[in-house]
């Protein structure tokens, strides 16, 4: 009997001056990237573009966005990259860490990687002008989002007008002349319930909100409850607190499918909130990423975790 293929295929939208590639369908596989911003959003089982990102956000421990961290590190290794710096809920950075050191003893290699642990409100400095904040989600213990932050620095107003010189000379003497500005860029939730996350500032405004919403069928509600997941019902009435020029729906079951998701969605919003939501498994324009069994497991009761 001949085996059958298909060639699997990742999201690619181009939203402002960000892309956005990845893949998420629930219980199998989350690894989102920014490349311009040289960050992943979890890892799943480390799809090939991932590797070119220095930095990997590790949402929570689940299986389907954590299994590809060891060959991530591995791989850059070997490729003669720089190595890989994962950040992680600090619930799980023990067994993170852990998890690595055996595969060190594995491969009989010291592949390098730098683990940071996060809690919700602390902050990693990549440069001056860029960090990483973490914000609590509500998926069990050790979830977090992060949010991609520019951080600028501008001149108080009582000072606009003065001249470089004189402007020179009151820094010199250690006046505060300049306040520190955050923009938000890219918010990542990873799997979440709704919850205070979703009143967060950063969340809010963002330019570009990562959110899942995982089940749509009113049938799915409770269990959506269960694993701690959106369901549309949520997210309708979460989308008017929402000020981002871009949503994206990530992490649909495959119970539902992104079609009919997208057609439940859209008779339950307004013409201006639809204009700006895109799911990324809509596969508009999508890339290839090599060939791939046609006949993977198919949703269990716990396989959408």
């Amino acid at each position: 009997m001949q085996k059958q293929f298909l060639i699997q295929k990742f999201a690619k939208l181009h939203l402002g001056q960000y892309h956005i590639i990845g893949y998420s369908v629930a219980g199998e596989e989350t690894c989102i990237q920014v490349p311009e911003l040289n960050v992943c959003f979890d890892i799943g089982r480390c799809p090939y573009y991932a590797l070119t990102s220095d930095i990997v956000c590790i949402t929570h421990g689940h299986m389907d966005h954590l299994a590809g961290i060891a060959y991530y590190l591995s791989q850059r290794h070997f490729q003669g990259m720089k190595p890989g710096i994962v950040l992680v809920p600090r619930e799980l950075y023990q067994g993170v860490d852990c998890l690595l050191k055996c595969w060190r003893e594995v491969e009989r290699q010291g592949t390098p990687y730098e683990l940071i642990p996060m809690s919700p409100g602390e902050v990693y400095t990549v440069r001056k002008d860029f960090v990483i904040r973490a914000v609590q989600t509500h998926h069990g213990s050790g979830s977090l989002g992060y949010v991609l932050i520019n951080v600028r620095q501008k001149l108080k107003e009582q000072y606009h007008g003065l001249p470089g010189q004189e402007l020179a000379r009151l820094k010199k003497q250690g006046e505060e002349i300049e306040y520190r500005l955050e923009v938000p860029l890219v918010a990542a939730l990873g799997d979440t319930s709704a919850g205070p996350v979703f009143d967060h500032p950063d969340v809010q405004n963002a330019q570009i909100l990562l959110t899942e919403c995982t089940f749509f069928d009113t049938a799915h509600r409770t269990r959506a409850k269960a694993g701690k997941h959106l369901h549309l019902e949520q997210f309708v009435q979460i989308l008017p607190k929402l000020r981002n020029q871009h949503i994206v729906v990530t992490h649909v079951s495959r119970r539902t499918g992104v079609g009919k998701a997208m057609r439940l969605l859209r008779k339950r919003v307004t013409p201006e909130q639809w204009e700006r939501i895109h799911f990324l498994m809509d596969l508009k324009d999508a890339i290839s990423a090599g060939e791939v069994e046609e006949a993977g497991p198919q949703p269990t009761e716990e396989s959408e975790a």
